[in-house]
């Protein structure tokens, strides 16, 4: 009776601490997107019909930057000024943060690339070449660049490490990686196959994160894994439509070809993350043992 009250006794104290830096989140996103959008007259992010597919990429910059800026702020405000914790835990302080970027990106790129290979074998995917304005590729890498660090920021950053203090460090990165699948459901043509990848990729950037103590492995990945397959690639990437330079086509069945939420939503992309988490996990026998002693604020 006692570990169980003293179980939810600590889920409690998470609850209530992530919904005060969720609603925080919240009103520092709203006041930035007056000022954006309002004060300063930008365009909205997306199209008047709000349809993930019509987006305003030079917006979505902006936006995303400023989400960005707001998660910086309300990480200061819980993690530093309440619990008085240290920004190392999060992650952007690294020593070897570009290494630790580029074996990310190389993960992403491999896997996505890889995919893209084994649809063309199995004749779901078929090769056209697209048209190269630099304008656009620059805004969608920069786009790519911001865009997954601010979830990596946020997920693995605050919301891994905040679980970590009140349960286990495997604990915290399993439910970082289900709550990272899940505010992708709203996405266009959202699907049980790209909940699991989706979850899955979380599962891995959040090993990445904890492994190296580093967010730019994670950011790393997560930037490839966007880019390569929206950009390069030309498929939808969560669902959403990006800028292309090769415009795929892809056919049935969809649990192999991802059909309209992309790459995600194919088998094939949870069973190479799957393979990639086991081949990290597994290659250096050293890294695997984390320390299961959270310390509560």
């Amino acid at each position: 009776m006692t570990t169980s009250n003293s179980g939810l006794t600590k889920a409690w104290r998470l609850l209530i601490r992530l919904l005060g830096f969720s609603l925080t989140l919240l009103l520092l996103t709203v006041l930035f997107s007056f000022v954006l959008f309002q004060l300063l007259q930008l365009p909205a992010p997306f199209g008047e019909g709000t349809e993930m597919t019509d987006l305003d990429i030079h917006s979505m910059i902006f936006f995303w930057s400023a989400l960005t800026i707001a998660t910086l702020l309300a990480i200061y405000l819980f993690w530093i000024k309440i619990d008085k914790d240290s920004w190392l835990l999060i992650g952007l302080k690294d020593a070897k943060g570009w290494p630790n970027f580029w074996y990310g990106t190389a993960l992403g790129a491999g896997m996505i690339s890889t995919g893209y290979v084994l649809m063309l074998l199995f004749g779901v995917a078929t090769f056209e070449a697209g048209n190269f304005v630099v304008g656009s590729f620059l805004a969608w890498l920069a786009f790519f660049l911001i865009q997954p660090f601010f979830e990596e920021l946020l997920f693995r950053g605050y919301v891994l490490r905040l679980v970590e203090r009140y349960f286990s460090t495997w604990t915290a990165i399993i439910i970082s990686s289900i709550l990272f699948g899940l505010v992708h459901a709203p996405n266009d043509n959202f699907s049980i196959l790209g909940l699991l990848s989706i979850a899955l990729s979380g599962l891995l950037m959040g090993w990445l994160f904890v492994r190296t103590g580093s967010l730019w492995a994670p950011t790393g990945l997560h930037f490839s894994w966007n880019f390569f397959q929206g950009v390069i690639f030309g498929y939808p990437t969560s669902g959403i439509n990006t800028y292309e330079i090769m415009a795929n086509q892809y056919s049935a069945p969809e649990w192999l070809s991802g059909g309209d939420f992309g790459f995600e939503g194919s088998i094939l992309a949870v069973l190479l993350l799957a393979g990639v988490f086991y081949w990290d996990l597994k290659k250096d026998p050293s890294s695997t043992t984390l320390v299961d002693n959270p310390t509560l604020s």
